[in-house]
C-alpha cells in the first residue's frame, strides 16, 4: 500500500527517510502544521475519506520528529545554520516590527499592581465593537459616505 502513496518528490514511499521531504518542502510543512491543529491525517486534508493511511502515520511521525528539532523560541533548526549540513551561517536575518497590538498590552500591563492586587490579571485584545457590546456601550458608527 505505502508504495503507490507516493513519497518525497513524487516517488516511492520508503519507511525510515522522515525528514528529507520536510526540509525541501514548505508547503508540506504548512500542511502537516495544520493537520495537528485539527487532528486530521494528511490524506483527509488532501480530500481522502479520513482513515489513517501507513503513509499519514509515517508523516505524523516525521512531523512529530521534525517540531522537536526546531528551536521553540526562534523556530530554526541547528542543521538550517551548519554549513556542514547544506546549512549557512547566515541562513536567517533579523527584521524589527513594532506590533501595535503587543504596545497596547505592554502598556496596559505596566497599569497592573504589583503583587496580590496583580495577581491572576491577563490582558487580552478585543475588537472594539466586541468590547462596547459587552460593556453596553453605544458603538460609534462612521458618517455615511456621501452623507446618506
Amino acid at each position: 500500500m505505502g508504495d503507490r502513496l507516493g513519497g518525497a518528490a513524487g516517488g516511492p514511499y520508503r519507511p525510515g527517510r522522515s525528514g528529507k521531504r520536510l526540509k525541501a518542502d514548505p508547503r508540506l510543512r504548512a500542511e502537516l502544521e495544520l493537520c495537528e491543529q485539527y487532528g486530521i491525517p494528511h490524506s483527509r486534508f488532501l480530500g481522502g475519506d479520513g482513515r489513517w493511511s501507513d503513509l499519514d502515520r509515517a508523516k505524523a511521525l516525521a512531523w512529530q520528529q521534525w517540531q522537536r528539532i526546531v528551536c521553540p523560541d526562534c523556530r530554526t533548526r541547528l542543521d538550517e545554520w551548519d554549513p556542514a549540513e547544506g546549512g549557512h551561517r547566515h541562513a536567517y536575518v533579523t527584521d524589527t516590527v513594532r506590533c501595535p497590538g503587543c504596545e497596547l498590552i505592554a502598556q496596559e500591563r505596566d497599569q497592573v499592581p504589583a503583587g496580590r492586587a496583580g495577581y491572576g490579571i491577563k490582558i487580552t485584545l478585543l475588537p472594539r465593537l466586541a468590547y462596547e457590546a459587552r460593556r453596553g456601550a453605544p458603538s460609534v458608527q462612521p458618517d455615511p459616505p456621501n452623507g446618506r
